[in-house]
């Protein structure tokens, strides 16, 4: 008799592949627990209720065709005879029961009580009803199935099981675990076993089920990858700053061979403009190499907006690698929610699904990524993320420019990427030129690095902090206004526009840069506005934050509203980039609105503005070799006045693997601030949107959903091209409401967005910000 795991799988073919695939994921120390989850998981499928499910006889989705608490149980029953007294069992009994979901509090499927003989919640009870009626079907072909089981060592445990059918014991001993484990349990130790586990299964559960041929990951050779970079900048000039980094690059290198023996954790602070990229990421594979080889570089970034531009920097240095133009993928990819689906190996011409399924599982040498990917892999509890989970085990983590890291998460932050050296086995390197408050142990591989600050005097910040409103400012703009060209950085989108509409009629060329105008004229924009720096053009910008990282701008002068240093000095790295010109201001305004209320305000909060004015206040030019010493003032400020709530109640979360149903439960971690007012429309603006918002609805109108999949996923970045975030009391207006995708119709995009500004608003808000 035949028994399927999926339309085209037997179940035992899939156990044992599972095990296959999760052992290689898996840290090799918990090899057993992970066996007893590759063999259990799928137990459940074994009933004759999945089997008419899965092969069409009866297509209606019920419990009794549902196999994640019967195949729990199993797993749990096994685990509870290899792990007496240890926490283990529930471990394997929650990672059971959620693979194809979200990991849940494992309290939620448990007794409430185990001092009591019979189960005491209503649901449970309901569940073990519907197990037991599983198991009757399952011992009506039990001689079939321990034929099966015995041929992966475990007819013992499915006999004995089948045989006591001890499901409420079980349940009471699991519960007895973990309530010992809620209250004694002072360690985040336990939490990383979890999660280790859970991802192995979940990620071999998925490549198993799609059929994906897995591809051996490659690494690249340190003296290769380095000779090709010093082929690469032989010819380079050598002035001031390409002699600075070549010093920094030189120190970092030689201070890894003295320090990595006795540290798990690093840092490069130095400043903007010294080749932090090349200096980060060879330092991370001179640690690879001194650490024997075969670790991942996961290179991680703030903002979606840079990690091109990283990516290709990294990417070129590859080209005298004889096998890598046919499977660069294998090497190095990047990961991000914009980020192409495409998987390049010889192994395979992947389709898009597989593509993805490869990329999300980090399955490459290098991984070039965001934060999101990072941290939300760390610290959270979503099956999407926590796939790639195991790929973080004896890694080497870079963070580049951390100081763009939320405050009131830093000491979380601090908290996992320690957790992470510990247990497993990473190496962390921390990369910035404004040095927050955070893994103050580290190692710094670039020491004495005041007298490279020291050695850049390209910008002066120059304080301008009476408050002043938007007319007044404007008023002084013009008083003062050379034959420059000027950067004017707001903090609200509201406030940008109207800065902006002031300022068109000025004479000179005026443009527009934010989150308001669509991607694909973003993107237009920027190269507009580089060609035009490039040819001297006196132009003036006015833009929010979005600049402020990954947009290698030039200006003569820059115009930054109050907002905290680390960004004023960010903002300052948009001017006289490369010292060429005379000394670059930044002047730092204090915007309010109508009601004398700071635009900064808006976006940072009142505590961090309060301490940039205070920092600032009656100083006056400050050149930016002072900007090290200011930046270590900033940050000691913030640590003394920063509220660390939200850490400590996520930090005790971890501890005690709260992963859902509670306020700082870890469903509940985002480095993003969702706004629930705002939605996803695409702007059918011209020909060419209106032909991929048709190809859009062709796909998702596709009844397979393989091939669906595999449609929305070779357009999906089109589609973002032409999608703004709006306040969701607009789409109304002109959505038509039996449209599946909201929408602004050629006619609307006529009336509601202008090719400069962007969308149009009724009433612009302040809070909708970048």
């Amino acid at each position: 008799m035949k028994f399927y795991s999926h339309p085209d799988k037997l179940i035992l073919t899939h156990l044992m592949e599972v095990n296959e695939i999760s052992r290689n994921y898996c840290d090799e120390k918990y090899s057993k627990a992970e066996e007893i989850l590759s063999f259990s998981h799928d137990f459940g499928k074994y009933t004759t209720f999945f089997q008419k499910y899965i092969l069409g006889e009866d297509k209606t989705k019920n419990a009794l065709n549902n196999h994640g608490f019967i195949s729990a149980l199993f797993g749990a029953f096994i685990a509870l005879g290899f792990y007496n007294d240890d926490v283990m069992p529930v471990i394997i009994y929650n990672c059971i029961l959620h693979h194809h979901g979200s990991m849940q509090n494992v309290d939620i499927n448990l007794p409430k009580n185990f001092r009591k003989p019979i189960i005491d919640r209503a649901d449970l009870r309901g569940k073990v009803d519907i197990a037991c009626e599983q198991m009757e079907s399952i011992e009506k072909n039990s001689k079939f199935i321990t034929e099966d089981y015995k041929k992966v060592g475990y007819e013992k445990y499915f006999d004995e099981f089948i045989t006591q059918k001890p499901l409420e014991k079980i349940l009471t001993e699991l519960k007895k675990m973990q309530f010992k484990f809620e209250y004694d349990n002072e360690s985040e130790e336990t939490y990383f076993i979890s999660q280790m586990l859970y991802s192995s299964l979940i990620a071999a559960d998925k490549i198993s089920a799609s059929n994906t041929d897995v591809p051996e990951i490659k690494f690249a050779d340190f003296d290769i990858l380095n000779k090709t970079k010093n082929e690469k900048f032989k010819d380079s000039a050598k002035d001031k700053i390409n002699l600075i980094r070549a010093q920094i690059f030189s120190s970092v290198q030689s201070n890894i061979n003295n320090v990595y023996e006795d540290n798990k954790v690093f840092s490069i602070t130095a400043p903007t403009g010294t080749g932090k990229t090349y200096c980060g990421f060879f330092a991370a594979l001179k640690l690879q190499k001194l650490l024997g080889g075969n670790r991942k570089i996961i290179y991680s970034l703030p903002f979606t907006s840079i990690i091109n531009q990283n990516y290709s920097s990294i990417y070129s240095l590859f080209e005298n690698i004889p096998d890598f133009k046919n499977q660069s993928s294998e090497y190095i990819i990047k990961h991000h929610s914009l980020a192409d689906v495409e998987y390049s190996s010889e192994h395979e011409n992947y389709t898009k699904v597989k593509a993805e399924m490869l990329i999300e599982n980090w399955n490459s040498g290098i991984i070039i990524t965001t934060f999101v990917q990072l941290l939300e892999t760390l610290i959270g509890n979503k099956n999407r993320m926590l796939k790639k989970f195991n790929a973080l085990k004896n890694s080497i983590i870079i963070l580049d420019e951390v100081q763009a890291i939320d405050i009131k998460y830093l000491k979380l932050v601090e908290f996992i990427l320690e957790s992470a050296s510990r247990y497993l086995d990473c190496r962390i390197i921390m990369m910035t030129a404004t040095k927050p408050l955070i893994l103050s142990s580290a190692s710094e591989l670039l020491d004495n690095n005041k007298k490279y600050f020291d050695m850049f005097n390209r910008t002066s910040i120059i304080p301008r902090l009476e408050p002043i409103k938007i007319e007044d400012f404007i008023e002084e703009f013009y008083e003062n206004m050379e034959n420059k060209s000027y950067l004017i950085i707001c903090n609200t989108i509201a406030q940008s526009l109207k800065i902006y509409r002031e300022l068109k009629n000025s004479g000179r060329k005026v443009l527009y840069l934010s989150t308001n105008i669509l991607p694909c004229h973003r993107k237009k924009r920027i190269d507009e506005v580089t060609k035009m720096l490039k040819r001297d053009e006196k132009i003036i910008l006015v833009s929010t934050q979005v600049v402020e990282a990954g947009v290698d701008f030039d200006f003569d002068v820059v115009i930054r509203d109050i907002a905290p240093i680390d960004s004023i000095i960010q903002s300052a790295g948009r001017c006289n980039r490369n010292g060429e010109k005379e000394n670059g201001d930044v002047y730092v305004y204090s915007m309010v609105d109508d009601s004398g209320t700071y635009y900064g305000t808006k976006v940072y909060g009142k505590t961090l503005i309060s301490i940039s004015r205070e920092l600032l206040q009656d100083r006056g030019s400050i050149e930016e070799k002072e900007y090290f010493e200011l930046i270590g003032d900033y940050f000691n400020e913030v640590d003394e006045n920063k509220n660390q709530e939200d850490s400590e109640k996520f930090k005790e979360s971890i501890i005690k693997m709260r992963f859902s149903d509670k306020d700082y439960s870890l469903d509940k971690f985002s480095l993003i601030k969702e706004n629930s007012n705002y939605v996803n429309v695409f702007f059918r603006i011209s020909d060419e949107a209106e032909r991929i918002y048709n190809e859009l609805l062709k796909a998702l109108s596709i009844k397979n959903i393989e091939a669906k999949n595999e449609k929305i996923l070779g357009i999906k970045n089109k589609v973002r091209e032409y999608t703004l975030s709006i306040p969701l009391k607009y789409v109304d207006e002109v959505n038509n409401k039996d449209d599946i995708i909201l929408n602004f119709p050629k006619s609307a995009c006529e009336v509601y967005y202008d090719d400069m500004t962007g969308y149009k608003r009724e009433k612009e808000e302040d809070f909708f910000v970048m």
